[in-house]
Order: structure tokens, then sequence, then C-alpha cells
């Protein structure tokens, strides 16, 4: 994967500007882990993280990226999973009862190793093809502490910008 900075070489598809923004979205990320009880016997346990748009921060350099912190308390503990599943909801302006649209849906063993999760997302129309979740897991004293989202592109090799994602979301909600 590449690296702050670097890029492809490909030529960068221009987006269409915005016409919503981050204060419109919520995102909803679920976690659900597997615990394997007995060879025959799995025990699922799924907890829900909610961030508002307007509480995302950009860095420097405007890259879109979602974190949620300090999870410890949250007791998920890393020696009891087999696996886990990561999956993320964006809610268009506060729509509940329409739901909004799971833009992602990863999951792998992760009983040894934390790490980075990869996932294709949806691509509603060409300019989107080849974009990834690019999710990072940390743990603090062997219990799942945060997690790192982020757009990344293979195609132009780089991650996506605050405006990019926008523009990817709105395909979702404007039409």
């Amino acid at each position: 994967m590449a690296k702050e900075g670097e890029h492809s070489g490909a030529k960068e598809v221009k987006l269409t500007k915005p016409k919503i923004s981050l204060s419109d979205l919520t995102f909803v990320i679920y976690v659900t882990t597997v615990e394997k009880i007995s060879s025959s016997c799995n025990h699922y346990t799924e907890k829900e993280f909610k961030k508002c748009g307007a509480e995302l921060e950009c860095g420097s350099n405007d890259r879109f990226h979602i974190q949620v912190e300090n999870l410890s308390h949250r007791g998920i503990s890393k020696s009891s999973m087999a696996g886990v599943e990561i999956k993320c909801e964006v809610i268009y302006k506060d729509d509940w009862e329409d739901g909004g649209f799971i833009i992602f849906d990863a999951q792998r063993p992760l009983d040894t190793n934390f790490g980075w999760l990869n996932n294709d997302l949806l691509a509603p129309n060409r300019l989107y093809r080849g974009l990834v979740a690019d999710i990072e897991l940390s743990d603090n004293s062997e219990l799942l502490d945060k997690i790192d989202l982020q757009i990344f592109h293979r195609g132009e090799g780089r991650y996506f910008s605050l405006d990019d994602t926008l523009s990817y979301l709105q395909c979702f909600y404007l039409y």
C-alpha cells in the first residue's frame, strides 16, 4: 500500500465538488467478535460505535480519517477473539428510519494478530472502482482500544481526501 505522499503515477480522476457536508453524515461502526467456546460452538458479540460527521476532524493533509478511540473499557479481548467483523453504515441527515448504506463489511480471524483489514467498498459508478476501506485495529493490554478507518484508491495509489469521500458518499444519497 502506498505511503502518505506517494502516488502511483496513474492519471488522477477529478471528482465533482461534493454537495453534502460531513455534518450531514453519521458513521455507525459495528464490531462483531467471534469467540470459540468449543469445537462446535461459537459466541458472537456485537458492539456499535457512532461517530457524527460534525465530530470528525481532518488533519493538515485533508485526508478523510475516522478514529474510534479508548475502547478498552468495552472489554473486547484480543485473546478471546477467533475472528472479527467490522461494518460501517453511513446515515444521511439523521434518517434512521430508512437507514443508511453499509459501505463495507470486513472480516478475518484475529486470534493471533491485531492489524489491518482491507475491504472493497461499494462502487456506485465507474469513478469509484478500486476503493478500499483501510482499517487498522490497535490494542492496549490485550483489549481492542482503537479503530482507524481511511479510504484508499488502489488505481490512483492514494488515500481519499475529505472532498473525495463526500463526493463518493453523495452518490448513495443524491440522485
